[in-house]
């Protein structure tokens, strides 16, 4: 009897302790950001008609002898070229209407459009906090084009697997994603991996031809050599002479440097050029390329809060932020708040956050966003890959240079690298996306004596980021039957909401007869944040009474916090009360085990 007694016990235990673990394990799995892979894949999200992006490249070959962009040609491989990427979009926009919308922003130089995918739940149709990514400002950085695709397509996948964490993003929040945004330089890239501007022709010799492409692969190794003397001046590119002037390779593809190219400090000489053969070559005025003035216009007519731009090709993985064209952070309140988010996505991603810019460039595109009229609260590029080892000079003794290679090694993985590359750098990307401020409404309705009293609570859930502005609560009232309103106004300012902060405020109506209804509208809005909407209809059969002589319909700051997102903590909290569990039944069995040997 006693060994039943014990069996049956430590089977109960055994029992709680699995459910617990089971609990703690659907917690963590709506909680953390696991990275996705073909193996996980919930075959009922994928529709006829497209590929999400893990599956794009699986099987996906490795490094390549030589730059991978000249070895794979026109066709990138398995990364996507133009015609690859607006088969891609146009695909993603024919399946999944219910929250992806695509667009183009204006042309290229050369007539190519310029498309930016829209997500959103559409069936959500108020005004919500808008989000900015764009990839592809240089040419030769092709990850950031696979970056920016597969954070739309794990968006996409994880809001159709019924994520409450995507399903929350995606109601109050509208993401613009940019894949390429100097499309007409990336063409170039196969023929001429250093291609980092914009192609607009360009006269870089001053013989009065433009473009003349003398940089060629003339032995066929699979890359173009770049040529220094011994004072590490540029000579040229490998290659041949087209216009009989003695120099080789000294015309390539033209342009201008778009992430020099916009307003902010433009035409300061830090880390930019007025030489147009530079790499950092600022163009003839600001927004003088047709990506960069359309993607202007763009952000002009929106609201952006957040932001982020990829890049690659630096010796270091990096988050870096405004202000890049003196190397240093914002002042004020604002320091505080990027250093913060900057720690933050540290954190996430493992890129090393600079709280003052390794570099300084001025026309940059984080400058713009941040300070223009209709600019954004938090700007920040990442720098998503770089290979230094796979960069390096060798001198070649016939020509007496020494000769620099493996520009597309440096700024982009072997292609079975992508999909990691890609997962380590979207928990970042999600962030910025998730941390957009907006708002959200609780109410209380309580009859107190003869009044009735409507509590509202207006709330920014962001961790790390304030509303960019006052927020208006707007208090409409209809169908008003026994009732007399009493508040002074229908319109409260609440002031701007600082992170993680609540604002409580009442509306107080006089009873003038037992039975008495309302129709209700609570609308919370502000500068660059979504608007929150509460609309109900409310009878005196639904209201609690409370016998009361105090009134008041004033608001006042609360720290409370109002999230419905689970946090580490929660999940840390929810792991030490299973090792608590486990410890209890151990106990147990310990216990009910000397009772038995007694």
């Amino acid at each position: 009897m006693k060994i039943l007694c014990i069996t049956g016990r430590l089977s109960i235990g055994i029992i709680l302790l699995s459910l617990i673990v089971v609990i703690n394990f659907v917690n963590l799995d709506t909680t953390l950001n696991l990275p996705i892979s073909s193996n996980n894949i919930l075959k009922s999200c994928t529709r006829e008609g497209y590929t999400f992006i893990w599956d794009e490249f699986d099987g996906a070959p490795g490094n390549q002898q030589g730059d991978d962009s000249v070895v794979f040609g026109s066709s990138f491989g398995p990364y996507h070229n133009y015609s690859e990427l607006v088969k891609k979009l146009k695909n993603l926009n024919t399946t999944y209407p219910e929250i992806i919308e695509l667009f183009s922003i204006g042309k290229t130089y050369f007539g190519r459009d310029i498309y930016c995918v829209r997500i959103t739940n559409e069936s959500i149709a108020l005004p919500k906090t808008e989000v900015v990514i764009v990839g592809q400002h240089h040419a030769h950085e092709q990850i950031t084009v696979e970056n920016a695709l597969y954070f739309i397509d794990k968006v996409v996948f994880d809001f159709l697997s019924s994520s409450v964490l995507l399903q929350n993003l995606l109601n109050t929040k509208t993401i613009y994603v940019i894949p390429s945004l100097n499309i007409d330089g990336a063409e170039l890239v196969s023929q001429f991996p250093w291609q980092r501007k914009t192609s607009r022709p360009i006269d870089e010799d001053g013989d009065g031809v433009e473009d003349e492409y003398e940089a060629q692969d003339t032995n066929k190794d699979g890359y173009i050599d770049r040529l220094i003397d011994e004072f590490n001046n540029f000579v040229g590119y490998e290659g041949i002479d087209l216009d009989g002037d003695g120099l080789i390779g000294n015309d390539a593809p033209g342009g201008v440097d778009p992430n020099r190219n916009y307003a902010y400090q433009f035409g300061d000489l830090t880390g930019a050029s007025n030489n147009p053969s530079s790499w950092n070559y600022h163009g003839p005025k600001a927004f003088s390329e047709n990506c960069t003035a359309r993607f202007r216009d763009f952000v002009m007519q929106r609201n952006f809060v957040t932001a982020v731009s990829l890049h690659s090709g630096m010796d270091y993985t990096m988050i870096l932020s405004p202000w890049a064209y003196k190397c240093e952070l914002p002042t004020g309140i604002d320091r505080d708040l990027y250093i913060s988010t900057g720690t933050k996505l540290q954190e996430l991603t493992g890129f090393s956050y600079a709280t003052e810019d390794i570099y300084a460039c001025s026309g940059e595109w984080a400058d713009w966003m941040y300070s223009h009229p209709n600019g954004t609260l938090l700007a920040f590029t990442f720098e998503t890959y770089g290979n230094p080892s796979a960069f390096y000079s060798i001198y070649n003794d016939t020509t007496e240079y020494h000769h620099q290679r493996g520009v597309w090694d440096y700024c982009n993985p072997p292609a079975d690298e992508v999909i990691d590359n890609c997962a380590q750098v979207y928990p970042g990307l999600f962030f910025m996306a998730e941390e957009a401020p907006y708002l959200s409404i609780q109410t209380n309705n309580q009859q107190l004596g003869d009044y009735l009293q409507i509590k509202v609570i207006v709330t920014n859930p962001s961790l790390y980021v304030r509303t960019n502005g006052s927020i208006t609560l707007n208090c409409t009232v209809s169908q008003v039957a026994g009732l007399t309103f009493l508040n002074t106004t229908h319109i409260m300012n609440l002031g701007e909401l600082e992170a993680k902060s609540s604002i409580p405020t009442t509306f107080v109506f006089s009873i003038d007869q037992p039975d008495y209804s309302i129709h209700i509208n609570l609308r919370a809005y502000g500068p660059k944040v979504g608007d929150a909407v509460t609309e109900y209809d409310l009878h005196s059969s639904q209201i609690t009474t409370t016998t009361t002589t105090s009134i008041s319909t004033t608001s006042s700051t609360t720290s409370e916090v109002l999230r419905t997102n689970k946090t580490i903590d929660q999940i840390t909290t929810g792991f030490n009360i299973t090792g608590l569990a486990f410890l209890l039944i151990l106990l147990i069995g310990i216990k009910n085990r000397k009772k038995f040997e007694k």
